[in-house]
């Protein structure tokens, strides 16, 4: 009577860690993930006007897609630790102008980023195709 159930049992386990692993795959490669970008060459610093932060720009070369930009954030937390993140991705470009128009807001490639908000990623920008209707319209 045992062996009978292991079979169906083991199979039925096997198809759902299947099922459960795809699903993973699925999310996965269709999230962005700003911190699992690629490091790049540094280009430059630009320092915020208080001093706090220090906004670091990248040039990344991807064989066989193309070149990007990447900004990363360094800041000095309440602790006085470091803090890094990713604040700026755009593809398709080689050079980038950044600067900070305020302690709060940086203007890169001119994309207005908040610093303490949602990083820019332009793999998540909708673009229209110039012959859409909306562009029509305008």
């Amino acid at each position: 009577m045992k062996s009978r159930l292991v079979a169906p049992i083991f199979v039925f386990l096997l198809i759902f860690v299947m099922l459960f692993n795809m699903v993973g795959l699925a999310v996965d490669a269709f999230s962005f993930d700003m911190e699992k970008l690629p490091k790049g060459r540094h280009l430059y610093n630009v320092s915020s006007p208080d001093g706090v932060s220090v906004l670091c720009i990248y040039l990344v070369d991807i064989p066989n897609i193309g070149s990007a930009i990447r900004g990363e954030l360094n800041t000095l937390n309440d602790s006085g630790e470091r803090e890094i993140k990713n604040i700026y991705w755009e593809t398709g470009t080689r050079t980038c102008i950044a600067s900070f128009l305020n302690s709060t807001t940086a203007l890169i490639n001119e994309h207005e980023v908040n610093i303490n908000g949602t990083p820019y990623d332009s793999r998540t920008q909708i673009v229209l195709p110039e012959a859409s209707a909306k562009n029509r319209m305008q």
